[in-house]
């Protein structure tokens, strides 16, 4: 064998080697983006009337994520006749080896096979809290509701709906009353670790004005939210804004 040919085995090897221990690593796939890209192009209830998908937090293997759609329930409901309602839902991706193993909207809602997880939703009693006239110092008065649960609603935003549809005409003739405007829509409602942070319009605060009025809106809407084992903690915003909301 001659040098030409040895030199040129030499000089293939030192490439190959070059190559081998060189070779840039592969680029690593973020699972949250390809969470989100499967929620966008893949989960119904989204692609339905989805919008606003938001990065919630992740725990170990499990990433959480928020979005709302513009009417109730969950999936491709084309055949339904859907009532129109801002419906905050939080879904729950599981990701091993860049793919998509669980996909489950708020706990209820099967994605990857487009099944309801709990069939039959129950009624539910629970507590409203308002005020009565007779009281010099505007005590919180409770008031039960039979809530008949929605598929995509919570029992928390179905209650606080209650809330904000204000007392019966029966209870209003009483001296029942609410502090907070007609007219005052929730826009969102979320639960994560024990905090609710919920949206209002901005007819909320319209015209409210001095302490007292303040710290009854804030209690009617906080005590009507504690009584739910997995709230401990309520944040109130209006479009999204929680700074300086409900200032006497």
């Amino acid at each position: 064998m001659n040098n030409k040919i040895i030199w040129l085995i030499i000089f293939v090897a030192i490439i190959v080697g070059f190559i081998i221990f060189w070779k840039a690593p592969e680029e690593q796939i973020d699972p949250q983006k390809i969470a989100e890209d499967w929620i966008v192009n893949n989960s119904s209830t989204y692609k339905f009337d989805g919008e606003n998908l938001t990065f919630l937090n992740k725990e170990n293997d499990k990433m959480y994520f928020a979005f709302q759609s513009t009417s109730s329930g969950y999936g491709d409901r084309s055949s339904q006749v859907l009532a129109t309602v801002i419906t905050p839902h939080i879904i729950e991706i599981i990701i091993e080896d860049n793919e998509i193993k669980s996909a489950v909207t708020d706990g209820r809602y099967d994605e990857l096979n487009n099944t309801i997880i709990n069939v039959v939703p129950e009624d539910k009693e629970v507590s409203i809290y308002f005020l009565n006239i007779s009281s010099e110092q505007e005590q919180l008065v409770e008031k039960k509701r039979i809530i008949h649960r929605e598929e995509g609603i919570s029992y928390a935003l179905s209650t606080l709906n209650e809330l904000l549809n204000g007392p019966t005409e029966e209870e209003a003739e009483s001296g029942i009353f609410s502090m907070i405007n007609p007219g005052t829509v929730v826009y969102d409602l979320i639960i994560i670790d024990g905090i609710a942070r919920v949206d209002f319009n901005e007819k909320l605060q319209e015209g409210v004005a001095g302490s007292a009025t303040v710290i009854a809106i804030r209690n009617q809407i906080e005590k009507t939210l504690l009584q739910f084992n997995d709230i401990s903690k309520v944040i109130i915003s209006i479009n999204g804004n929680s700074e300086e909301i409900l200032q006497p």
